[in-house]
């Protein structure tokens, strides 16, 4: 069994990857905007208890892709949780294993050691007044404050940060860490450089601001599972996507990468990705983690350049965490002489779950 359960995150991700028999064992990837954690997760989880309430929901692994509030903030209410009834001296709601964390201050100093301490003065005076960058420290701060209280420090079993080629197994779950590779630490690392030069907490902002710039720091995981595979992407850059799984020779310069499940980087974004990205990354399962609220996401071209890059009898399946207008109107005009379906999330399901088996 290779389950995927993705939540009504809104405009952000947390979704819980499932696998193993006869026990199963669960991954929570990122937790949504903060009000998603009361919303959908917190009962999401609580099935996960052993029945009668015997024993907490347990997780094999919580992981954070990267700091920005619509992956963080839903975390750091659990992580609160978890505090606040360690404090208390109370059994903990949930028996968490391991916490997969980037903090962008180790992924810095990983590639220049000590920038990010003669930088961190310049980061506090930007989240004194952006609020982007207020809430992302914050947030890294909060959680990082919390595994350490919870002693889940230390990014167990990789010891140490997730960057490209890191690898563990759980169970019989392997996990290839693909991003974030060399060239997007060195960019990340030039801007904090800049910032340095120039004095100037705006270059950090930008590095933080997920609705200007790409968010360089995220994680992108390859699972396999079974002969199963799912390429979960974050909010990564689909070149550094590409650029990873060349490195590590899963991508060669002929055939296409396949996989059965693709979630689309950056809620299907048309500035993290261009055709090229879908012509060298094929799916069965395409996700899309958005509500097209708050930003236009996925946008019409992605669909399109997604669409375009399959053959017209190619079967496949297009899966809406959300009911969007307008990407289920694109996606209709898509379909006319086309063999691929949609998948939306109903308004009345907690979750929208796909079980990784047979083909389309």
């Amino acid at each position: 069994m290779f389950t995927f359960d993705f939540l009504d995150a809104r405009h952000g991700d947390c979704f819980l990857v499932r696998w193993g028999t006869p026990g199963e064992r669960v991954m929570l990837v990122d937790g949504g905007p903060g009000g998603v954690y009361r919303a959908t997760l917190q009962a999401r989880l609580r099935q996960l208890g052993a029945p009668g309430g015997d024993a907490p929901p347990h997780l094999d692994v919580v992981c954070l892709s990267h700091v920005d509030d619509d992956h963080a903030g839903g975390l750091v209410r659990l992580f609160r949780d978890l505090r606040q009834a360690q404090q208390d001296g109370e059994a903990l709601p949930y028996a968490v294993d391991a916490l997969w964390f980037n903090s962008v201050e180790e992924l810095i100093d990983r590639h220049a050691p000590g920038l990010s301490a003669s930088v961190r003065p310049l980061l506090q005076r930007a989240a004194e007044t952006d609020t982007a960058v207020t809430a992302s420290y914050g947030q890294g701060r909060d959680i990082r404050n919390a595994a350490t209280a919870l002693h889940l420090d230390g990014n167990a079993p990789f010891g140490g940060p997730l960057v490209e080629g890191a690898a563990a197994t759980l169970g019989d779950l392997d996990v290839t860490v693909v991003a974030p590779d060399e060239a997007a630490l060195a960019e990340l690392a030039e801007r904090w450089r800049e910032a340095k030069r120039r004095g100037d907490p705006d270059v950090i902002t930008a590095a933080y601001a997920d609705d200007s710039v790409p968010n360089l720091s995220s994680i992108v995981l390859l699972l396999r599972h079974e002969g199963r595979t799912a390429l979960l992407t974050g909010d990564a850059r689909g070149d550094h996507v590409l650029a990873g799984l060349h490195d590590l020779g899963l991508l060669g310069d002929g055939e296409p990468l396949h996989v059965d499940l693709l979630k689309l980087p950056h809620h299907g974004s048309d500035r993290n990705v261009e055709p090229g990205f879908f012509e060298r990354i094929r799916a069965d399962h395409y996700v899309i983690s958005a509500d097209g609220v708050r930003h236009h996401h996925p946008h019409e071209d992605t669909l399109r350049w997604l669409v375009e890059s399959r053959d017209p009898d190619d079967p496949y399946v297009i899966h809406l965490t959300n009911h969007i207008p307008f990407a289920e109107e694109t996606l209709t005009t898509l379909r006319r002489g086309r063999a691929f379906d949609v998948d939306v999330r109903g308004p009345a399901d907690q979750s929208l779950v796909i079980t990784i088996g047979d083909r389309p």
